[in-house]
């Protein structure tokens, strides 16, 4: 098993980055389903990494705080509250 994680930082640039690694259970199955963003409001670029990693760039540089909303492979919700 490897646990799950998601966490924000900022660039060099000031631009908010989330990074979702979904994580694998002990059946090397994600243990988190993929983040919905469909209700953000800010625009956003996704990047697809090879491990199932994803990265968002946001556009807007005043974010400060961000809650997300994560779904394991059971069903249950898990709400983390991230700070820049």
């Amino acid at each position: 098993m490897f646990p799950g994680y998601v966490t924000i930082f900022k660039d060099k640039g000031e631009f908010v980055h989330l990074y979702f690694y979904p994580g694998l259970d002990n059946f090397n199955n994600f243990y988190y389903r993929d983040l919905d963003l469909t209700n953000c409001q800010v625009s956003y670029n996704e990047i697809d990494n090879e491990d199932g990693s994803k990265e968002y760039v946001f556009d807007n540089k005043n974010i400060i705080r961000i809650v997300c909303k994560l779904i394991d492979n059971k069903g249950k919700l898990h709400i983390k509250e991230l700070t820049v």
